[in-house]
């Protein structure tokens, strides 16, 4: 919780310490929040009965010494309210309920037509919201702020979206407006990767103070989250980590960048990769992804099919793939040159899995640089943005309605 608030009172700051020493603790007693602020015993008993009864700390029991008196143990409430979570994709809205520790206690996810219409999509942020206090009997408590993972560029002081060519509904449209009028809480918005960057951070490598996130999803493109001193970084205008937009010299016009997707977007996306595996099937070609799909009756080609038929040689996708993979690790190398983190996480639709992948990436990596960054593979997956968006909800709840509470 953020301590450096202007004009708070000695009283107040007090208050924030002991909740700080609750809220990093997942059980601990008033002798050890006294040892930890250096405040009175008086003072923290105080803080604590006024804590309890604004319902912000629980009483869990007393500790098992086996010697003398128990001290008393208690815990930040983690049910005084409830936080939502949404990550809107080209095809599918996908909602997330979590309590203030950060439990993920639902999910519910809708399909939408992205060419529809922006009237269409608040009913279903709104359905959402409804199903997940539905299905946790939930209604008698509170949801405190809502969070929204969209693709695209957030201009914060506008409080609007940019720059969405998969989600037209929602490009230049005031969107965390709109949300607060029908969820009734407040709506922060953020990029997907810039989430999947804080939340990998934060369940794998917290004690890393600069990382770069590189997301590769069929969905939403290539994004990068970039995290540097432990503070995001999301530029001047908002779209540090827009590297799907970059302008590249390859055999794409200047047309096409403007158009939408940027030319690394257009040469490299996963989804230009399985366009380009589709078109080589349609040619008479890649036989040995063909048989594959055939025998295994897939109608859809994945990633997974194409390293496979790599790896069975079919001549056809290995080109194909090798393109690709060339560009991902030039991207990665322009990155390290570029910003040099301590670690380079490759993630979304990527992960050690897709061992013909990493295989190929170290190949690219050994070729093209001089200095080979130091990269990593996503652990949390998909999952990434989700834990992300739940970090910085729980940061802004703390700081703008549970200190609220707190020096009422």
């Amino acid at each position: 919780m953020n301590m450096n608030r202007a004009g708070l009172s000695d009283k107040d700051r007090n208050q924030l310490q002991v909740l700080n020493a609750l809220i990093g603790s997942r059980e601990i007693s008033a002798i050890d929040v006294t040892a930890k602020t250096k405040l009175s015993p008086a003072t923290v008993s105080r803080i604590f009965k006024s804590l309890q009864e604004k319902d912000l700390i629980r009483y869990i029991g007393k500790e098992k010494t086996g010697k003398g008196r128990s001290p008393e143990l208690f815990c930040f409430n983690g049910e005084y309210g409830y936080l939502l979570h949404y990550n809107i994709t080209p095809m599918v809205v996908y909602g997330y309920i979590a309590n203030l520790n950060g439990t993920v206690l639902g999910r519910y996810s809708v399909k939408y037509d992205p060419q529809g219409t922006l009237e269409q999509l608040l009913v279903i942020l709104e359905n959402i919201k409804n199903e997940l206090l539905r299905d946790r009997n939930q209604r008698n408590k509170g949801i405190l702020a809502a969070g929204f993972a969209v693709p695209g560029v957030i201009n914060k002081n506008q409080r609007t979206i940019h720059t969405i060519p998969d989600v037209c509904m929602l490009s230049d449209t005031k969107l965390i407006d709109y949300a607060e009028r029908i969820l009734g809480v407040p709506v922060i918005a953020n990029n997907v990767s810039w989430l999947s960057a804080v939340g990998e951070k934060a369940e794998v490598y917290p004690f890393v103070e600069n990382l770069v996130y590189i997301m590769l999803t069929s969905s939403m493109g290539i994004g990068m989250g970039v995290i540097v001193n432990n503070k995001l970084v999301t530029g001047n205008k908002n779209y540090a980590g827009e590297i799907g937009q970059t302008a590249s010299l390859g055999t794409r016009s200047m047309e096409e960048y403007i158009s939408g997707k940027g030319q690394v977007e257009h040469l490299a996306g996963l989804q230009m990769l399985i366009e380009k595996a589709q078109s080589a099937l349609a040619e008479g070609k890649a036989s040995i992804l063909k048989n594959l799909m055939e025998e295994r009756r897939e109608e859809k080609i994945t990633l997974a099919l194409l390293e496979e038929a790599a790896k069975h040689h079919d001549k056809d996708i290995e080109i194909i793939l090798e393109e690709t993979i060339k560009m991902w690790a030039m991207l990665a190398i322009n990155v390290d040159l570029m910003i040099n983190p301590e670690i380079i996480v490759l993630g979304g639709s990527i992960s050690k899995e897709n061992q013909y992948i990493c295989n190929a990436l170290d190949r690219q990596f050994s070729q093209l640089g001089l200095f080979k960054p130091e990269i990593r593979y996503s652990i949390c997956g998909e999952n990434a943005q989700l834990l992300g968006g739940i970090q910085m909800l729980k940061e802004y709840v703390h700081d703008n309605i549970i200190l609220q509470e707190v020096i009422q």
